[in-house]
C-alpha cells in the first residue's frame, strides 16, 4: 500500500489545523518491533514511540493496553490471555450489578452511558455521583467505543484513561474534558477519511 504525502504526515496537517506546530513524521521505527521482543515491555519507550510515530492498526491495540495498564508488561502470551479473561469477567460482574440497580435492561451494544454508569459501579460512587460527572464520563467513553471493538478492551481502556484523568484534574488546570475528547473524536474521524492507520 503507497501511502499519498497528506497521509503520511497527516499527524503534522492535523496537528496544524489545531494552530500547533510538530515536526515532520516519519516512518516507525523498527524498534518497535524489537521493543515487542523483550521479555518485558519498556513503557518509557512505548510512550516516547507514541509521541514521535504513528502506529499502525496491529500495534495499536496492545500500545494503548500496555501504557495504560490494562495489559502486563510481561511479554507473555499466557500471561496475558490470563488478564485478559479476568477483566472480561470482572466486567460482567460489574454488568451484573448495573443490571441489579438499574431497572433499564443493558443494551446489546456498550453505550457512554452504560460505561459511565460502570465506571461509577466500579469507583463506588454511583450514589454520590452528580451529572456534570456523567455527563464528562459519557465524552471520555465515546471514542474508545468507536476505536476498539471488543467491549472489555473498550470498557477498561475507558475506565483507565478517565481514572487517569480525574487524577491530572486535581492537579492541573486542564481543558474541559468535553472540549478535549471533541477533538480526539474529529480526529478519529479523519484518521478514517484519510486512511491513516492508527491514532498519535
Amino acid at each position: 500500500l503507497i501511502m499519498s504525502p497528506m497521509s503520511e504526515n497527516f499527524r503534522s496537517s492535523y496537528y496544524g489545523t489545531l494552530g500547533v506546530s510538530s515536526v515532520a513524521v516519519v516512518k516507525p521505527p523498527s524498534s518497535l518491533d524489537v521493543l515487542f521482543k523483550a521479555e518485558i515491555l519498556d513503557v518509557v519507550k512505548l510512550k516516547s514511540i507514541c509521541l514521535q510515530h504513528p502506529l499502525t492498526t496491529f500495534h495499536r491495540p496492545l500500545v494503548w493496553k500496555t501504557i495504560l495498564g490494562v495489559s502486563p508488561t510481561a511479554n507473555n502470551e499466557a500471561t496475558r490471555i490470563y488478564v485478559k479473561e479476568q477483566r472480561k469477567q470482572q466486567l460482567e460482574d460489574l454488568k451484573r450489578c448495573l443490571k441489579f440497580v438499574s431497572r433499564e435492561p443493558a443494551g446489546t451494544t456498550p453505550s457512554p452511558e452504560e460505561f459511565s454508569l460502570l465506571y461509577l459501579i466500579e469507583k463506588n460512587r454511583l450514589l454520590v455521583s452528580k451529572r456534570a460527572e456523567h455527563t464528562d464520563l459519557c465524552a471520555i467513553a465515546k471514542p474508545f467505543i468507536k476505536l476498539f471493538p471488543a467491549d472489555e478492551d473498550a470498557y477498561w481502556l475507558f475506565s483507565s484513561f478517565a481514572a487517569m484523568w480525574e487524577t491530572e484534574m486535581e492537579s492541573s488546570d486542564l481543558i474541559p474534558i468535553g472540549a478535549f475528547m471533541d477533538i480526539v473524536t474529529r480526529g478519529i474521524r479523519d484518521w478514517s477519511v484519510s486512511g491513516y492507520c492508527g491514532p498519535p
